[in-house]
């Protein structure tokens, strides 16, 4: 899969999920660049290393800096504001897919428990990235999970 965006960044604390998410990529396309940030505040710092070919994957609940208040910086600095954001998370709650969508993130999207699942979810981001779909990207994301039990 060729595709244009040559980073991903994914912001999370644990490392198991982190470790688990750099397999899947490797996977799903070995030439896209796996980086990674334990918070907020690093996220920030790399995000301006990174450049515009990129995509964020983002927890919520991380310590220093937590999700949300990454996200809402992210979106004010002029020079990655338009990087697409996805919220990748344990949590479900209502009120935090409100706030993400509120902020800016292009989609919300629970953590999977099946390796083969998080496999999908990559797959399908990247895929809709190359083809430049990204508004019919969630529902991508949840059809493609379900499709696969």
């Amino acid at each position: 899969m060729k595709n244009d965006f040559k980073t991903l960044l994914l912001v999370d604390d644990d490392a198991d999920d982190t470790e688990l998410f750099s397999e899947a990529l490797k996977e799903v396309d070995a030439s896209v660049k796996f980086c990674y940030a334990p918070n907020g505040i690093i996220a920030m710092e790399k995000v301006n290393e990174l450049g515009s070919s990129s995509i964020i994957f983002l927890d919520i609940n991380m310590p220093e800096m937590g999700g949300l208040e990454c996200l809402s910086l992210l979106k004010k600095m002029e020079l990655v504001k338009d990087i697409p954001v996805l919220m990748f998370t344990t949590s479900s709650s209502k009120q935090d897919v409100k706030a993400a969508s509120d902020l800016g993130a292009l989609c919300f999207v629970t953590k999977p428990d099946k390796f083969q699942h998080l496999k999908i979810i990559i797959k399908t981001v990247l895929t809709h990235l190359e083809i430049q779909q990204l508004d019919t990207l969630c529902e991508a994301i949840y059809k493609n999970r379900q499709s696969v039990k």
